[in-house]
């Protein structure tokens, strides 16, 4: 039973996507009769990103990276930082504090 493979289903090599003018071949393993351009997925995602895009209201925030602190406006509720120097400059400050604290708290045992 465990050596039983199921066949994948094709639908035909050869065939040409049924739109007038558009000769892309279409594979083997595509079910429908029209190509991806033709289909109308594209086009409904493309119209659902733009409806979620324009939803989207601007915040005014300040800088989450203490030495900064300025102000900025954002669609995206979960930015936090003005800029990309800021949040990477917030995250080595927090390395560095995450490492003095954590040398300080725990004493460095070495295999003799």
């Amino acid at each position: 039973m465990a050596d039983v493979m199921l066949k994948t289903r094709t639908y035909g090599a050869g065939r040409i996507c049924k739109v007038d003018g558009c000769g892309t071949r279409l594979s083997a393993y595509n079910p429908s009769s029209v190509c991806a351009l033709h289909g109308g997925a594209w086009r409904e995602d493309l119209q659902r990103t733009a409806r979620r895009a324009a939803q989207r209201e601007e915040i005014s925030r300040r800088c989450a990276f203490d030495r900064c602190g300025r102000e900025f406006t954002t669609t995206n509720p979960a930015k936090k930082y003005c800029s990309d120097a800021c949040r990477m400059k917030a995250f080595q400050a927090r390395m560095v504090e995450s490492r003095r604290t954590g040398a300080a708290a725990t004493p460095v045992r070495r295999a003799s």
